[in-house]
């Protein structure tokens, strides 16, 4: 599933992170920018699909739709590089928003250029498509993505905006950082509204609600009701649980599912998706995702603690965040996700029947079919089939009691972790916050202050690029150009005119001594002294 939305994370990430990287020009970048995407949308598009229905080779569904999807997100990203549409907000009030802004005109951008690609992979994929799937059911199940990943993302967004237009840009993005567990929390309860929403769900019939609501007794799992996932006429058999509440909480099934599997298989499927509530792997999750959060708490502040200059230079740090972090991040989570996959499947084995698990494996083998031979499998979020169908063969003794221990094994574990990064991240924080302090005394021009923060701070620090910066804005705002000067001098070029540091344990005000020095070196090079 997370494969799903790998694109437009990187939509979002680089629409925000690199708008205006290279916008010299942007007037003439958006002329060139619009031209060439009609280019693309009424002479490229057309011959690809024509090309591709010559030679009578169809290609791969997911490998054409990737592809395609790729493309959109990188042509909207060059679009933001080279032109910054919103830096016509800057004076405006609006200026505070202007992650959000750009989040959503690239969002606007992708859903505009989404429907033509998408109508061209109809095209060339309709030999293989059902009779009955319309060119608007086929671009209708497409949104079903952007529906679920785009609102959330957009409220995240405004949430950083509101953090980072209050101060430091660190302590804001430390602060929304504080604030992910709630909102993770909330998405969790509220999911189940944008699945109604991206998939059209209808209520099922009374018969297979009491099917259902008797398998979710066996799993002493509660459930709110079940729900008809409509796939718009395309072959997806699928079934899935959302909510955190029990009376938020809904079981949803795909039409297609209830056509192809059997009473038996049905359950079985439905039973693995109850088997994630019962071994509490949504808690797991949420966890998982705390132990993130924390982990980019610690990592942001030790890099602006410890290697200043990549945090100034904010797009090598942007860069190193997508190669190192992210990744870090995809990897440790698909492991996760396998490893509560596995034990999902062991439930439904135990709860419903071993033979009936299998047999709809095998259906959806033959459905889905194996995964491209180019994508890793250290990249899936669920096993492939063979190797599910192996572990549940492979699993004499199904306990369900020993299921619950080792899940709950997992969850202290993660609970344990947790608690040792906040032990870890006290003492970055820490300067971070003392940071955030010295950075709105800077700000207001209050020097005494400054220097006393300044004093307060362990003396290696006090060389930090950071320091030396906020120093430099109070001796300005303060009207003390020569020590704005100088102390400028020792954060950007390193070296040291005038010893900063000695200055606050002058017998005068440190004002008036850092004037007097920077008057003698003054008069030094004027050969007066």
């Amino acid at each position: 599933m997370i494969v799903q939305f790998i694109h437009l994370i990187l939509l979002c990430y680089g629409c925000s992170e690199f708008a205006g990287y290279c916008s010299n020009m942007p007037h003439t970048a958006a002329a060139i920018w619009l031209f060439i995407t009609l280019l693309i949308l009424f002479v490229w598009l057309p011959a690809c699909s024509e090309k591709l229905s010559e030679t009578g080779k169809i290609p791969g569904f997911f490998k054409i739709y990737n592809i395609f999807c790729f493309i959109i997100v990188g042509w909207i990203c060059v679009f933001f590089i080279f032109v910054n549409p919103i830096s016509a907000f800057k004076e405006t009030l609006l200026s505070d928003f202007s992650v959000t802004l750009n989040i959503v005109l690239a969002m606007f951008l992708y859903l505009l250029l989404l429907k033509p690609f998408m109508l061209t992979i109809y095209d060339i994929m309709q030999p293989l498509l059902s009779e009955e799937e319309s060119k608007e059911d086929f671009y209708r199940a497409r949104l079903t993505v952007p529906i679920i990943f785009f609102p959330p993302v957009l409220f995240w967004i405004i949430l950083e905006d509101l953090g980072l237009s209050k101060g430091m840009e660190l302590m804001g993005e430390i602060r929304t950082l504080v604030l992910a567990p709630f909102f993770l929390f909330g998405l969790y309860i509220l999911s189940p509204r944008l699945f109604n929403w991206a998939w059209k769900t209808e209520n099922a019939n009374d018969e297979l609600s009491q099917r259902i609501s008797e398998i979710s007794e066996k799993a002493q799992t509660k459930i709110a009701g079940v729900k008809i996932w409509n796939t718009f006429n395309e072959p997806l058999p699928n079934a899935a649980v959302a909510g955190l509440l029990s009376k938020f909480r809904f079981v949803y099934i795909t039409d297609f599912l209830l056509d192809v599997f059997t009473n038996n298989q049905i359950e079985a499927v439905v039973g693995h998706e109850l088997g994630h509530l019962r071994l509490g792997h949504v808690l797991s999750y949420l966890l998982f995702s705390i132990n993130a959060i924390l982990l980019a708490i610690i990592f942001k502040s030790l890099l602006i603690i410890y290697f200043p200059y990549f945090y100034i230079n904010s797009t090598t740090t942007y860069i190193l965040e997508i190669v190192v972090f992210i990744p870090f991040f995809a990897l440790v989570f698909t492991a996760l996700a396998r490893h509560c996959e596995r034990q999902a499947d062991l439930f439904s084995s135990a709860i419903t029947c071993k033979e009936s698990f299998i047999s709809s494996m095998n259906i959806l083998k033959l459905l889905i079919g194996t995964k491209p031979k180019w994508f890793p499998k250290w990249l899936l979020t669920h096993p492939e089939i063979e190797d599910r169908i192996e572990n549940v063969n492979n699993t004499s003794e199904l306990k369900i009691t020993k299921l619950i221990r080792d899940s709950k094994v997992l969850r202290y574990l993660l609970v344990v972790f947790a608690v040792i990064l906040i032990f870890v991240s006290v003492y970055p924080v820490t300067i971070v916050l003392n940071w955030s302090n010295l950075y709105n005394a800077a700000q207001a021009g209050n020097c005494r202050l400054v220097s006393d923060l300044c004093n307060s701070l362990p003396e290696w620090l006090n060389e930090h690029p950071f320091v030396l910066e906020q120093r430099s804005i109070a001796a300005m705002n303060c009207g003390n150009y020569g020590i704005a000067a100088v102390v400028s001098f020792k954060a950007y070029f390193g070296i040291d005119l005038v010893s900063v540091l000695q200055i606050p344990h002058h017998s005068g005000s440190p004002e008036v001594a850092f004037d007097f020095k920077v008057m003698q070196l003054v008069l030094k090079f004027l050969n007066f002294n």
